[in-house]
Protein backbone atom coordinates (compact mmCIF):
# COMPACT_ATOMS: atom_id res chain seq x y z
CA UNK A 1 0.00 0.00 0.00
CA UNK A 2 1.34 3.43 -0.81
CA UNK A 3 0.45 6.94 -1.76
CA UNK A 4 1.68 9.64 -4.09
CA UNK A 5 4.46 11.88 -2.79
CA UNK A 6 5.82 15.04 -4.33
CA UNK A 7 9.18 16.77 -4.38
CA UNK A 8 9.72 20.49 -4.78
CA UNK A 9 12.05 22.86 -6.61
CA UNK A 10 12.60 26.15 -4.80
CA UNK A 11 13.44 29.26 -6.82
CA UNK A 12 14.73 32.37 -5.06
CA UNK A 13 16.19 35.71 -6.13
CA UNK A 14 19.64 34.25 -5.38
CA UNK A 15 19.28 30.92 -7.21
CA UNK A 16 17.45 27.62 -7.34
CA UNK A 17 17.39 24.61 -4.99
CA UNK A 18 16.43 21.55 -7.03
CA UNK A 19 17.86 18.75 -4.86
CA UNK A 20 14.40 18.20 -3.34
CA UNK A 21 12.69 17.59 -6.68
CA UNK A 22 12.85 13.78 -6.29
CA UNK A 23 12.51 13.61 -2.49
CA UNK A 24 9.09 13.17 -0.82
CA UNK A 25 8.20 16.52 0.70
CA UNK A 26 4.39 16.52 0.41
CA UNK A 27 2.18 13.44 0.43
CA UNK A 28 -1.17 12.93 -1.24
CA UNK A 29 -3.21 16.10 -1.60
CA UNK A 30 -1.18 17.96 1.01
CA UNK A 31 -0.21 21.53 0.10
CA UNK A 32 3.60 21.72 -0.13
CA UNK A 33 3.48 25.32 1.13
CA UNK A 34 2.44 23.94 4.53
CA UNK A 35 5.86 22.24 4.64
CA UNK A 36 7.84 25.47 4.10
CA UNK A 37 8.69 28.13 6.68
CA UNK A 38 10.77 31.25 6.04
CA UNK A 39 12.75 32.74 8.92
CA UNK A 40 11.78 36.16 10.25
CA UNK A 41 14.99 37.64 8.78
CA UNK A 42 14.15 36.17 5.36
CA UNK A 43 17.53 34.47 5.01
CA UNK A 44 16.60 30.88 5.82
CA UNK A 45 13.93 28.51 4.56
CA UNK A 46 12.99 25.41 6.53
CA UNK A 47 11.61 22.52 4.47
CA UNK A 48 9.88 19.75 6.44
CA UNK A 49 9.77 16.64 4.29
CA UNK A 50 8.30 13.27 5.19
CA UNK A 51 11.66 11.81 6.21
CA UNK A 52 13.88 14.85 6.79
CA UNK A 53 13.93 18.56 7.61
CA UNK A 54 16.37 20.78 5.71
CA UNK A 55 17.36 24.39 6.32
CA UNK A 56 18.35 26.36 3.24
CA UNK A 57 20.47 29.50 3.43
CA UNK A 58 18.82 31.42 0.61
CA UNK A 59 21.41 34.19 0.39
CA UNK A 60 24.49 31.92 0.43
CA UNK A 61 22.78 29.15 -1.57
CA UNK A 62 23.84 26.49 0.92
CA UNK A 63 22.07 23.61 2.64
CA UNK A 64 22.04 22.06 6.10
CA UNK A 65 19.91 19.24 7.45
CA UNK A 66 18.21 19.33 10.84
CA UNK A 67 16.36 16.01 11.07
CA UNK A 68 16.57 12.81 9.05
CA UNK A 69 15.53 9.17 8.98
CA UNK A 70 18.36 6.68 8.53
CA UNK A 71 17.46 3.22 7.21
CA UNK A 72 19.67 0.16 6.93
CA UNK A 73 19.45 -2.85 4.61
CA UNK A 74 18.29 -4.92 7.61
CA UNK A 75 15.19 -2.75 8.18
CA UNK A 76 16.55 -0.92 11.21
CA UNK A 77 15.75 2.76 11.10
CA UNK A 78 16.35 5.79 13.23
CA UNK A 79 14.66 9.19 13.21
CA UNK A 80 17.23 11.60 14.53
CA UNK A 81 18.61 15.09 14.75
CA UNK A 82 21.67 15.19 12.52
CA UNK A 83 25.05 15.69 14.21
CA UNK A 84 28.07 15.79 11.89
CA UNK A 85 31.24 17.76 12.47
CA UNK A 86 31.84 20.57 14.97
CA UNK A 87 29.93 23.43 13.32
CA UNK A 88 26.87 24.67 15.22
CA UNK A 89 24.27 27.18 14.02
CA UNK A 90 21.38 28.61 16.03
CA UNK A 91 18.44 30.12 14.16
CA UNK A 92 15.71 31.77 16.22
CA UNK A 93 13.66 33.20 13.37
CA UNK A 94 11.31 30.23 12.91
CA UNK A 95 8.22 29.36 14.97
CA UNK A 96 10.58 27.12 16.91
CA UNK A 97 14.31 27.64 17.59
CA UNK A 98 16.56 25.49 15.38
CA UNK A 99 19.96 24.23 16.59
CA UNK A 100 21.78 22.86 13.54
CA UNK A 101 24.66 20.45 14.11
CA UNK A 102 25.33 19.73 10.43
CA UNK A 103 27.32 22.37 8.55
CA UNK A 104 25.85 24.56 5.84
CA UNK A 105 27.45 23.27 2.64
CA UNK A 106 27.22 24.54 -0.91
CA UNK A 107 24.53 22.96 -3.04
CA UNK A 108 26.94 21.05 -5.27
CA UNK A 109 28.57 19.29 -2.27
CA UNK A 110 25.53 18.63 -0.11
CA UNK A 111 24.51 15.22 -1.40
CA UNK A 112 28.05 13.80 -1.17
CA UNK A 113 28.58 15.08 2.38
CA UNK A 114 25.14 13.89 3.48
CA UNK A 115 25.78 10.41 1.95
CA UNK A 116 29.02 10.19 3.97
CA UNK A 117 27.04 10.96 7.13
CA UNK A 118 24.31 8.49 6.18
CA UNK A 119 26.82 5.70 5.55
CA UNK A 120 28.53 6.34 8.89
CA UNK A 121 25.20 6.24 10.74
CA UNK A 122 24.01 3.11 8.91
CA UNK A 123 27.15 1.28 10.01
CA UNK A 124 26.71 2.48 13.60
CA UNK A 125 23.04 1.41 13.65
CA UNK A 126 23.85 -2.05 12.24
CA UNK A 127 26.56 -2.48 14.87
CA UNK A 128 24.24 -1.35 17.67
CA UNK A 129 21.42 -3.61 16.47
CA UNK A 130 23.69 -6.66 16.48
CA UNK A 131 25.23 -5.88 19.92
CA UNK A 132 22.82 -8.07 21.88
Amino acid sequence: MGCEAYGVTIKTNYGEFDFLSLIPVAVGKENVRDRLEISSCGRYLKVEGEFATWVLDIRNQSISIYRTTIRTENNEWSEEQVIYGNERTHISGFKRHIHLQFPFVEKASFEKIYRNYESLRQNQIIEAASAL
